[in-house]
């Protein structure tokens, strides 16, 4: 077996262990005294993982507590998710980038947990993918200035916990505000994080969780990156309110409302650790995560190879890397972190057998039907066999194009869950 392909395997193995109908079924049985007590329970989903949360919920309330399932449950996903699933309502809505439908979802959403009292529990599963899946602008925003602010942030090179501080601010779902429509019903939150270090009020811009972040920090958000003056005026116009009236605020406390996360990114390297273990491997989990530049943050993880001397040794990393993007090529983070480490690669006088996957575990990288790109031996070759300019291709951001040519990409689908990106890297 390829080095290749004991990484791919690897890689299935924990997407399957990880299956997120699985971990909500053995996470809800700890709250069967709040199903038991409640009048009614109102599911909902949210995310690129909400099909599969949903489905394990549902299996669970099934057993037990069917007769107090109110109405039809909620999921908003992508495009992308798995629809083999039944028992719900299922919203189609839009990822990366919000627009009608968006608001359509939020407004359903909303609509439905308004029907909600004192006596029901409001059940929130939420995953990754939630800050564009639900979008519903404050008054006076249009969905138009959201969309031209949102192409701004993902194209600045601020990090998601920057882009949710803004996004937080100007809507009308996001912050913890989808919470506040739910009250006074009690609430319960089983989230999938994709944030690195598992910031509730960052997952989907935390729409369940109260916000710490203020309409100041969402200002100097986008003063940092120098987009303040470039956005939409009645989005300037919102934000210089928020400033002076406190009544626009996000949320900061919350009473009777639960959160867990059950899964994120340190768990699935957790799980591909000890899966490599299993196959005699020896394995290095890097307690590092990267969140910086793809380029950048290639060539640390290069320099963490360097200190390895043993032979057939698994370093996994994980994290949510920036791209820059300067050029006008195809491509997502986890492409360019690729192509990035097999720059360094090149330049340097290695002499061990590497393989790197690098992969979104959702499937899904950038705006591409790839979740990512292998840099091995296979990699080399072709490269080498097919003369193309690394340079070029890496300064107009066009990864993609590069690993097609060279039959290097991973092409998995939408695995249904979403924790981030992950590297496996395999030393000979």
């Amino acid at each position: 077996m390829s080095l290749r392909d004991i990484a791919h395997s690897l890689f299935e193995e924990a997407i399957t262990l990880q299956r997120p109908s699985n971990i909500v079924l053995k996470s809800s049985d700890k709250y069967k005294p709040h199903f038991a007590n409640a009048d009614r329970i109102f599911p909902i989903a949210i995310g690129k993982a909400a099909v599969m949360m949903m489905d394990g919920f549902l299996e669970y309330l099934n057993a037990e507590y069917k007769s107090k399932i109110y109405k039809e449950p909620l999921v908003v996903s992508n495009p992308q998710a798995n629809t083999s699933v039944y028992g719900f309502k299922h919203i189609i809505s839009s990822h990366p980038t919000p627009d009608n439908k968006s608001v359509i979802a939020s407004q359903e959403i909303l609509n439905y947990v308004s029907e909600s009292n004192e006596n029901d529990l409001v059940v929130f599963l939420i995953s990754g993918g939630g800050s564009s899946l639900l979008s519903l602008p404050a008054d006076g925003i249009s969905l138009e200035d959201k969309i031209k602010l949102t192409n701004l942030l993902l194209a600045s090179g601020c990090n998601i916990n920057e882009i949710n501080t803004v996004r937080k601010h100007i809507s009308k779902i996001k912050g913890g505000r989808l919470n506040s429509a739910a009250l006074p019903s009690k609430t319960l939150s089983l989230i999938i994080s994709d944030v690195i270090n598992d910031d509730l009020s960052s997952i989907a811009s935390g729409p369940t969780v109260s916000d710490a972040t203020t309409f100041k920090d969402a200002i100097n958000v986008l003063k940092k990156y120098n987009i303040f003056d470039k956005s939409p005026i009645p989005i300037q116009n919102y934000l210089k309110k928020g400033l002076s009236n406190s009544s626009f605020e996000t949320p900061k406390v919350f009473k009777n409302n639960i959160t867990e996360i059950i899964s994120s990114n340190n768990v699935f390297k957790d799980t591909l650790a000890s899966l490599a273990k299993t196959k005699n491997f020896n394995v290095i989990k890097l307690e590092q995560t990267f969140e910086g530049f793809a380029i950048e943050d290639a060539e640390k993880l290069f320099s963490e190879i360097n200190k390895i001397n043993d032979a057939n040794t698994i370093l996994i990393s994980g994290g949510e890397t920036l791209v820059n993007l300067t050029g006008s090529g195809k491509g997502g983070r986890n492409q360019e972190f690729a192509l990035s480490f097999l720059r360094k690669y090149l330049n340097s006088k290695i002499d061990k057998e590497l393989c790197l996957y690098s992969v979104g575990t959702d499937g899904i990288d950038g705006p591409t039907d790839a979740a990512g790109a292998i840099v091995d031996t296979e990699t080399i070759n072709s490269y080498k066999s097919n003369d193309l300019d690394l340079e070029a291709y890496l300064q107009n951001n066009d990864s993609y194009t590069f690993f097609d040519k060279i039959n290097s990409l991973v092409k998995i689908g939408a695995t249904g869950t979403n924790v981030a990106d992950i590297q496996i890297t395999i030393i000979k």
